[in-house]
């Protein structure tokens, strides 16, 4: 059992907010790279700001969906980002890829002589998806809710699916997460899936706008969850 379970805050859109998300002491802050996101980054900060922003405790983590590989190491080094998040359908092809990609610029020192590492992500529905063909190519595992649409859908997946598994990578666990689900996430981590759960992906249930957390709910979040 993993002793403390982890928050990462996705969709930020503000500067002022990652700040006082990382002085919280969250442990990943999201900033969405896809265009047709109500939270797309760009359209709020610039790479420039991005790369300035280095909290002292969170990881950065840019999530892409179907994006070439070159356009993710370019955003990877020009916002400086820890970690990437993988919502479309790369296969594990491409996961080997950028892998090799990131090890090239570890070595040569363009990112800080850092291995990025990088976030499977699976969207469930009414099954338990396949994890094997990312195994050996993920860092970790993020679990989210099925949609015909890319993205958080803001909505809760069967968590049933997940409970009688042994996951075998740390994951995350994301979907319409709010402060009425920490009963369940209690259950949860007592469960087989349960001793792999990293952390809680937590966006919408915590919004006053798309992009713009509420930061004493976050807090009272992550205040309930000790």
């Amino acid at each position: 059992m993993l002793e403390k379970i982890q928050i990462k805050v996705c969709g930020i859109t503000d500067i002022n907010q990652a700040l006082a998300l990382d002085a919280l002491g969250v442990d990943y802050i999201g900033f969405i790279f896809y265009a047709p996101s109500k939270r797309y980054v760009l359209n709020s900060l610039q790479l420039t700001a991005l790369k300035k922003f280095t909290p002292a405790h969170a990881k950065k983590v840019g999530v892409f969906v179907n994006e070439s590989i070159e356009s993710i190491v370019n955003t990877v080094v020009a916002a400086g980002l820890d970690m990437v998040q993988l919502h479309g359908d790369e296969d594990a092809v491409y996961y080997s890829l950028l892998k090799i990609k990131f090890n090239a610029l570890a070595q040569a020192g363009a990112i800080n002589n850092k291995q990025v590492e990088v976030i499977k992500v699976f969207r469930v529905g009414d099954k338990m998806p396949e994890l094997t063909p990312f195994e050996n190519v993920a860092d970790y595992y993020l679990f989210d809710t099925d949609s015909k649409m890319y993205g958080g859908t803001g909505a809760h997946f069967n968590w049933e699916l997940l409970k009688g598994n042994i996951i075998g990578k740390p994951y995350f666990l994301s979907g319409g997460i709010g402060p009425n689900d920490i009963g369940g996430i209690e259950v949860m981590k007592q469960t087989k899936a349960g001793k792999d759960l990293l952390a809680l992906d937590i966006n919408s249930q915590f919004e006053t706008a798309p992009g713009i957390k509420n930061i004493e709910k976050i807090k009272s979040f992550i205040d309930a969850l000790i």
